[in-house]
């Protein structure tokens, strides 16, 4: 008799690492969300009225929550699907003196690689 095969869902996997950076003495990693997770981030900043009608902040107070939305969605523990800080800690993230170091790697990391980045070395083959 065979045991019956187990099949995994693959939910819960790690994220694409961006970049290792070093806050307060400790290692963390920014990692590219997935698109459900981008869009999820999206909507509950609009729903904040922080967005305006063209996805920009509406004002500096709004373009520093919607960076401690983002570091909240894309640091982890490194090497690890866990993430650092959850939802409800944006207020206490947004006032934190690393956010401001670290915020343009958080939005690249938001944003994805760019065309260039996406292309690499792909350049043509000679036949």
């Amino acid at each position: 008799m065979t045991a019956p095969t187990t099949l995994r869902k693959p939910l819960g996997t790690r994220r694409k690492l961006h970049k290792r950076v070093a806050l307060d003495g400790a290692d963390y990693d920014i990692c590219q969300p997935p698109l459900g997770e981008k869009l999820e981030l999206l909507a509950v900043a609009k729903a904040a009225k922080e967005l305006g009608p063209d996805r920009k902040p509406v004002d500096e107070f709004a373009g520093m929550a919607m960076i401690a939305r983002i570091a909240v969605l894309c640091l982890y523990h490194p090497d690890t699907s866990i993430r650092v800080f959850d939802e409800s800690e944006v207020g206490q993230v947004k006032r934190e003196p690393w956010l401001e170091e670290i915020q343009d790697e958080l939005a690249r990391a938001f944003a994805g690689p760019t065309l260039e980045e996406a292309k690499g070395n792909s350049g043509t083959t000679p036949s």
